[in-house]
């Protein structure tokens, strides 16, 4: 049993961490709300318009974030990177966890102002997350020694990529969203049937949690994502009537919102996935310590 279950690398200790940086927030957002603080207002119409392209929640301009659930809802993000940060017991693992937290910070910057800037740091957050996964997962599936320079390489080259390609994003078109997103996607997909099939003959059963609930919670945020918005890829095709959108402007509940917390529950269980092969380090499901 947990001797320490509250602690910081107890069981339920990056939830009370979680809950502790979600209400320290909330309470510097509602003090600036209330002061009138809309640094933001200024945002154009055109920008508002091509945001409506993809999200249905309503910008509100009077307020000290734009958006609102869309903001919000990346505390999944943070909430599974402080997860991970907390209960692996390697190094490796809890930079990935830090990196989960760049892209809670990331997102919430783009959604709480629609700013170029906060949307180039989002995406950078976007990849830097997808690529630093898809390390673990190599040095999980090679086996590399966690400590060892290679790890340590590879992981630092998959954020540094993950930046340059958010910032590139624009100028070069295979680091356009529409590309790279699907491309990392696929490695990923491709890296978690590889562990098995280079590992025939272990026990494959702590791996079917975690990569049945990463694949449930990846789809469902694919249909959440792709079914918001006014003129969004296939399941959301209103012709750029923000009007028909499947999501009510100021309704509780967005796609987009979804899509964040749905999202943050498939990276930990990626990551679940890749640690439980050959269970080198220490679990970060809580109800598995």
């Amino acid at each position: 049993m947990d001797p320490n279950p509250y602690g910081l690398q107890g069981r339920w200790g990056w939830l009370l961490l979680t809950a502790g940086s979600l209400l320290s927030c909330l309470v510097v957002v509602l003090i600036l709300h209330f002061l009138r603080v809309h640094p933001w207002a200024g945002v154009t119409a055109d920008r508002i318009a091509w945001h409506h392209h993809e999200q249905c929640e309503n910008v509100d301009t009077s307020g000290f974030l734009l958006q609102v659930h869309n903001f919000w809802s990346n505390f999944g993000y943070l909430a599974g990177g402080i997860l991970i940060l907390c209960l692996s017991d390697v190094a490796l693992g809890r930079a990935v966890g830090a990196v989960l937290i760049f892209l809670a910070f990331g997102s919430a910057w783009f959604h709480g102002t629609l700013t170029e800037t906060g949307q180039t740091v989002d995406m950078a957050g976007v990849y830097a997350a997808l690529l630093t996964m898809a390390a673990y997962g190599f040095v999980e599936m090679i086996p590399l020694d966690y400590d060892s320079a290679a790890s340590w390489l590879l992981f630092s080259g998959a954020v540094v990529l993950g930046i340059v390609a958010g910032i590139l994003r624009v100028s070069v078109k295979f680091f356009d969203s529409d590309y790279f997103t699907p491309f990392l996607v696929f490695i990923l997909a491709v890296y978690m049937i590889a562990v098995i099939w280079r590992y025939p003959d272990r026990d494959h059963g702590p791996l079917l949690a975690p990569g049945l609930a990463a694949l449930g919670a990846g789809l469902l945020a694919v249909i959440f994502k792709f079914s918001d918005g006014d003129d969004n890829f296939l399941l959301a095709q209103h012709g750029s009537d923000y009007s028909k959108c499947l999501y009510g402007h100021g309704s509780l509940i967005q796609g987009h919102a979804i899509w964040h917390v749905l999202s943050a529950v498939m990276f930990v269980c990626i990551f679940e996935y890749f640690r439980s092969l050959l269970e080198r380090s220490r679990t970060v499901f809580p109800w598995r310590l």
